[in-house]
């Protein structure tokens, strides 16, 4: 130390002391309250540019005919999902109302369909392992449109394909993979949509009918816009609004409910609009005059190299393409997947870290007309409905 300097601290007084104390002070509030007005200020202009957006965003959305219409197709998306409340909060309550009238149109039902011809595909196949390449009896064609990507897949004897019901642990379904193997089939699609109150997606209690070898595992869903979906020993494709005896009475082994009917008796359900769904990943089944089953899964959700995926018009169209009679739409979402030959060749949207989603049922495709014929495992109590 310096002398200077030992002369300087020595001569300094009390009140010098004090004072430089205090100077500190201030300079370390001087400090704190710059930071508190930075934080302030960036805190402000974030909820300032948010507030913006989204008054920039309800303004463009319910004043300009584009922003219009694009606020509606979101609408149409998220209330065709289980998160369905959140439409409210970006549309008018009329809005709101007329999309979920939308979702809920009356069922137009088939009937035993007069203008299809079953005709089974021969098989000379010494055993089920050689039946599984047979592609004249299965066919998987890619496909493609505006916002989505997926694949059609063709079951050209409609005998062979069976509703297949998961066996349940719990409340939690099981992945179309564990049901393929468990059952001996060669490829399948999601089926029923499922009760999933706490948003878990486990899949275990289907929504509406379940049906499988004439016996009822699940009662049916009593509103008239959820569509009936089952085939006859003969493999012919049935659709509408029917009890179980009905359904017996006209031969049906295996059926299940969903929504929305895309073509009943070759005519378009779908006139107006793009179907009030909006867009996503889509499953749907159909069959053909000859009795081709056609089965459409989409892509969507940007998964796969896909945009937000297909309106339930779009999937509608491609069965119209591929000659469907009748046709109806799956469980769409997360659960829409493709299985063939052993693995899945869609891209489900699932976060799921297995890359499926637990479901209750599936339609699946067997080697064999025998195959397909066993009685499929079903869980003890069925539920007795007339």
């Amino acid at each position: 130390m310096r002398p200077e300097d030992e002369f300087e601290n020595t001569s300094l007084t009390p009140s010098h002391l004090a004072s430089r104390k205090a100077r500190k002070e201030r300079a370390r509030e001087k400090r704190r309250r710059t930071v508190f007005r930075v934080f302030r200020n960036t805190v402000l202009s974030v909820v300032g540019f948010v507030v913006l957006f989204v008054l920039g965003c309800y303004a463009v959305g319910f004043g300009t005919p584009w922003g219009q219409k694009q606020r509606l197709v979101l609408a149409e998306t998220i209330i065709s999902t289980r998160h369905y409340y959140l439409a409210q909060y970006i549309t008018t309550k009329k809005e709101y109302n007329q999309l979920a009238a939308q979702l809920h149109a009356p069922v137009v039902a088939s009937g035993i369909p007069t203008s299809v011809h079953v005709a089974p595909v021969p098989t000379t196949a010494a055993t089920p392992s050689q039946a599984k390449t047979k592609t004249n009896v299965i066919e998987v064609h890619p496909i493609s449109g505006k916002g989505y990507n997926g694949y059609v897949m063709l079951v050209h004897d409609p005998r062979l394909v069976r509703l297949v019901p998961a066996v349940v642990h719990g409340a939690m379904g099981q992945y179309i993979t564990d049901i393929a193997k468990q059952s001996g089939a060669v490829a399948g699609t999601n089926a029923s949509g499922f009760e999933d109150p706490n948003g878990n997606g486990w899949g275990g209690i289907p929504v509406g009918l379940e049906m499988v070898g004439g016996q009822v595992i699940h009662a049916p869903q009593s509103s008239g816009d959820w569509a009936t979906v089952g085939f006859t020993k003969s493999g012919l494709l049935v659709m509408g609004h029917y009890s179980v005896a009905q359904l017996r009475n006209m031969g049906v082994q295996d059926a299940m409910q969903f929504h929305p009917e895309l073509v009943v008796n070759s005519k378009p359900m779908i006139t107006v609009g793009d179907g009030g769904w909006g867009y996503g990943p889509r499953t749907a089944i159909g069959q053909a005059k000859d009795g081709t089953v056609i089965f459409v899964v989409i892509n969507g959700r940007f998964e796969g190299g896909s945009g937000m995926g297909a309106s339930q018009r779009q999937v509608m169209d491609i069965m119209l393409q591929y000659g469907a009679v009748n046709a109806c739409a799956m469980d769409g979402g997360s659960s829409s997947v493709l299985y063939h030959n052993g693995k899945i060749i869609n891209s489900p949207s699932t976060i799921d870290p297995n890359g499926q989603r637990h479901l209750p049922d599936a339609w699946m495709v067997f080697p064999t007309v025998q195959s397909a014929a066993v009685e499929q495992a079903a869980p003890a109590a069925a539920v007795s409905a007339n």
